[in-house]
C-alpha cells in the first residue's frame, strides 16, 4: 500500500510541476513597420507577446506586414527567429536566426535587423544587424548554431 501511495504522490508532484511550466515571449518593434508576431507547434494562429503555459516547441517570430517586403506566415520572405523553450530538457532552450533562402526551407531572407535575449534563468543573447553580420544564422538546414540556455521557465525577448 505504501508503494502505491508513493507512486500517486510522485505522479501528483510531476503533474503539478508540468502545470507550473510557463514561458514569457516579449517582442518589441523599433523598425517603424510591421507587427511582431510568433506562432508555435500546434498553435497555428500568429500572436503577439504573451505567456505560454507549458512547453513552447517550434516557435518562430517575425514582423508581419513589414513594408517593402511580402512577409507571410512563419516569416516566409523575411528573416525570422526560431526558438524552443521547455523545462523537461533544459538543453532544449534554444533560439536562432533563420535566413534559409531556399523555397523548400521557407524562403527566409534578411529583411530587417533582429535580436533575441533569454529572460529568467539565463542572460544569453544574439544580434543580427545585417545579412553579412548575423552570427550563427541558419542559411541552410545544417549550418547554423542555435544559442542554448539552461534553466526552467526561461523566456525570450525579441527586438526588431
Amino acid at each position: 500500500m505504501k508503494f502505491f501511495s508513493a507512486v500517486a504522490a510522485l505522479a501528483t508532484f510531476v503533474g503539478l510541476a508540468a502545470a507550473q511550466e510557463s514561458h514569457q515571449v516579449r517582442m518589441t518593434n523599433r523598425c517603424g513597420s510591421g507587427r511582431p508576431v510568433f506562432l508555435y507547434e500546434n498553435h497555428p494562429n500568429p500572436q503577439g507577446s504573451g505567456t505560454i503555459q507549458g512547453q513552447l516547441l517550434g516557435g518562430i517570430a517575425w514582423l508581419d506586414g513589414f513594408s517593402g517586403a511580402n512577409c507571410l506566415s512563419s516569416g516566409v520572405n523575411c528573416g525570422a527567429v526560431e526558438f524552443t523553450l521547455r523545462n523537461d530538457a533544459p538543453n532544449q532552450n534554444a533560439a536562432d536566426f533563420t535566413l534559409e533562402a531556399q523555397p523548400e526551407n521557407g524562403h527566409h531572407v534578411f529583411t530587417y535587423p533582429m535580436s533575441f535575449a533569454y529572460t529568467g534563468a539565463c542572460t544569453k543573447s544574439a544580434n543580427c544587424p545585417s545579412a553579412n553580420n548575423c552570427p550563427g544564422a541558419f542559411t541552410n538546414p545544417t549550418n547554423g548554431a542555435p544559442v542554448q540556455c539552461l534553466g526552467g521557465n526561461v523566456g525570450v525577448s525579441h527586438l526588431w
